[in-house]
Parts: structure tokens; sequence; C-alpha cells
């Protein structure tokens, strides 16, 4: 059911394993369904703008503009003190800092992409992914472990940089940081054989997409990840918004970048 160009990523893949039907409506069927996910609807709409604020920020000072200028800039208490927290890392401009670095390779019959807040090269065997998390909650470490994202990234970097005619295949960190609880990263270091096992999962994971007909694409079971989709009223799973706080609980981050 999906057409030769399709392309998946972190999010899409996310949607399929949070709820199969999500993932029909919206990548297949296209369906505009304008539903709000949460209130109240200002909240949301200024946490969406700070954490993207804070993204395009890390994102100017690691492409050299001066933290000086930037830090002017800032109008929000929230995003300021975000702002000092990420200057404690004491990441610096570099050719081998590569901030806002989007990839996409080919996957079977199909591609695979990802966008990587900052990529660092450390080193011919070592490089770093960091993923900026604005969550107002900190989620667990097993969580972010089992999220598509932690799979997705490192293998999307290893099939790009192509180690396979190297006798010493580097080590990927994924980490996750989070401006709101800065000494509390989440870290995941990916040899080559782990990073083998996670391709084979995904790539078990597209065929059965793939290979599923409109009947196989379900509604899931946890009906708490309904109160905050936009098409619960499609699917009778309720109309009102969930609160902003039942997505905190979720887990699902607000800013999804």
């Amino acid at each position: 059911m999906l057409p030769n160009e399709f392309v998946f990523s972190q999010n899409n893949l996310q949607k399929f394993i949070d709820c199969k039907r999500l993932f029909y409506l919206e990548e297949i069927e296209h369906l505009e369904w304008p539903a709000i996910e949460s209130e109240p609807v200002k909240i949301q709409e200024e946490r969406m703008a700070a954490g993207s604020r804070f993204h395009q920020l890390c994102s100017q000072y690691l492409l050299g503009i001066p933290e000086e200028l930037l830090g002017k800039t800032i109008d929000s208490d929230e995003v300021s003190r975000w702002w000092n927290s990420f200057l404690k890392l004491e990441l610096k401009p570099s050719p081998d800092v590569f901030p806002e670095k989007a990839i996409t390779v080919p996957f079977g019959d199909f591609r695979l992409t990802a966008h990587l807040d900052v990529l660092i090269k450390q080193s011919d065997d070592i490089y770093l992914i960091y993923d900026w998390k604005t969550n107002q909650h900190l989620p667990g470490r097993v969580t972010m472990q089992n999220r598509l994202q932690t799979l997705v990234y490192p293998v999307v970097l290893h099939k790009f940089l192509d180690f396979s005619h190297r006798k010493n295949p580097p080590t990927i960190t994924m980490i996750y940081w989070y401006p709101e609880f800065p000494d509390k990263p989440h870290k995941f270091q990916f040899h080559h054989e782990d990073i083998k096992c996670n391709q084979q999962d995904l790539e078990k994971l597209i065929t059965e997409i793939s290979s599923s007909n409109s009947d196989d694409f379900v509604m899931t079971d946890n009906e708490k990840q309904c109160q905050i989709c936009p098409y619960r009223s499609f699917c009778n799973r309720g109309v009102k918004a969930g609160e902003i706080s039942e997505m905190d609980l979720l887990e699902r981050p607000t800013i999804l970048v």
C-alpha cells in the first residue's frame, strides 16, 4: 500500500508502534483531521514555540554565531534557563560538529531518514549524536531505549558513513539531553553488532508495514493514547482533547523534532 518513494522515519515508525490505525490514517490515507492534541491549547503552543527556539539557538551557536549575540535575542525566562544549561555542556563550533544534520539512506525497497540535532565526530572511531528534548517531565531510561528514534538514528548514521570495509567499525553514542534536567541525560552506546541487530529489527518492522493491507491497521488497545490523538473522534475514541499533563504522563514529547 506504500508508494516506492515512501520515506520511513523514527516519527512514522513510532506512530505504527503506538497505533497502526494512526499510521494508516496519516501516512497512507493522508487524512486531514485538524483536531487539537491537548488542552490547554495556548500552553501547548507556547511549549512548542519554546522548544523550537531552543533548537534554533543551539544550531546557530554550533554554526559559529557568537554566544553573546544569541543571548541578546532570548525573550523567555524558560528558554534563557535552557540556554544557560546548554552552554555548560561546552560544545563548540568545529569542522567535526554538524548541527541539524539530515541524513536519508536506502533501506530495502524504501528509504530511511533521520534528522540529527547534532552529530559530532570525536575521532574516526567515536561518533556522538545529541538530541535535545524539551520535555517538562523526564522520561524513564527504558522508555527512551525502546523508542524507535534510538534504533533508527544509529542505523541511519552507520549506513551513511558506510563502515562495511573497515576492520574496526566505530562506536556510535546516542545522547538524549534535557535542558530541564541537564544532569540526567540518557546515553546509549552502540557497537557494530548492536547496530546490526537493530537494523534487522527495523527491516522486519518495515516489511510488516509494507506487506499489510488496510484491515491490518487496527486501533491501539491503549486508549490513553487516543486522548492526545487528533484522529480520536474519527475512530470514535472521544471528542474532547486530553489535558497536556496527560501527554507528559504518556511520555509523548510535545516537541517532536
